[in-house]
């Protein structure tokens, strides 16, 4: 350690310590990008391992605290490279022996997904097994069956929707890019629907509030494997057999899917509120939603579990 940093020698016994000292004694001299190092820390570190002594951080904890991160590349990835940096120097600053992270690696998944047939069947039938409360269940059928944003659809109230009329209206104040949208509901979703409870949220998580779209997104890490951290199984089980995804894969699928079916760009935009419809129930996106739910019905159809 060099003269201007020998006087700001801080307590490193605990990951907290050790982070103050690596950002002012490495970081901030050497990396222009040292505040980028100290939000990641911050954000993602501290929170769970703040008063944690240094000496005991294992592998093992650094790959628990990447799978609650969602580790599929992206901010997993740079977190793993900003421990391993850490890591790095307190090994050279002698205060730790060994770098618990430095042989691991997180293989950079592509950020968008689309699920092929086998894989869309794996989800929807890895969901009658998965370890979540039937809400939840719901919600992910939803996604795949309506292509709807994963926040619109955990916070959708039953006011929003005309089961007679078959539409579901989403206000302006919940959507992106803040214009009303209506979906079609095709039978499948108002199968999916009336399995639940008719008052409130449509997907209730307690009495006075819905369930959260970060839960969403939990429950799909914690029953599927990470195959991206080697030997770190889901919390759960492996029960959709795809690999780690996120609720906008789904999504993603949806839109692509519905193209491969033969539904025109524009049709697919204004599903997906990515595009402004002029009329009220409009027919293109009715359109559109039936022939997505025809191919959905394909692929789930004469199934059989292996």
């Amino acid at each position: 350690m060099d003269a201007s940093t020998k006087g700001q020698t801080r307590d490193t016994s605990t990951v907290k310590g050790l982070i103050d000292q690596y950002i002012e004694s490495y970081a901030k001299p050497k990396k222009m990008s040292w505040h980028e190092d100290l939000r990641m820390l911050n954000k993602n570190v501290l929170p769970k391992w703040k008063y944690l002594p240094t000496a005991d951080i294992t592998k093992k904890d650094v790959v628990k605290l990447l799978d609650r991160i969602g580790a599929s590349g992206g901010v997993a990835n740079k977190t793993l490279k900003v421990l391993q940096s850490m890591f790095a120097f307190a090994v050279s600053e002698s205060i730790l022996e060994a770098n618990p992270c430095s042989d691991m690696k997180i293989d950079d998944a592509p950020k968008e997904r689309i699920f092929k047939a086998d894989e869309i069947r794996k989800i929807w039938f890895g969901l009658e097994n998965a370890k979540m409360p039937g809400a939840m269940r719901s919600i992910l059928k939803f996604l795949l069956v309506t292509g709807q944003r994963n926040g619109e659809v955990a916070g959708a109230k039953w006011e929003e929707f005309n089961l007679r009329e078959k539409w579901w209206t989403i206000p302006g104040t919940r959507t992106k890019n803040k214009k009303s949208h209506q979906v079609f509901l095709t039978p499948m979703a108002i199968a999916i629907l009336g399995q639940t409870k008719k008052h409130g949220w449509v997907f209730p998580s307690g009495k006075d509030k819905h369930i959260a779209p970060r839960a969403v997104s939990l429950a799909i890490r914690n029953n599927s494997e990470n195959k991206s951290l080697s030997k770190q199984n889901s919390a759960y089980g492996d029960f959709f057999r795809v690999g780690q995804f996120v609720p906008n894969d789904l999504r993603r699928t949806v839109a692509f899917q519905m193209a491969d079916a033969g539904v025109d760009e524009i049709k697919v935009t204004k599903v997906m509120n990515q595009a402004t419809s002029t009329n009220t129930h409009d027919a293109e996106i009715r359109q559109a939603m039936e022939t997505w739910e025809q191919k959905l019905k394909a692929i789930l159809v004469g199934w059989k579990r292996p």
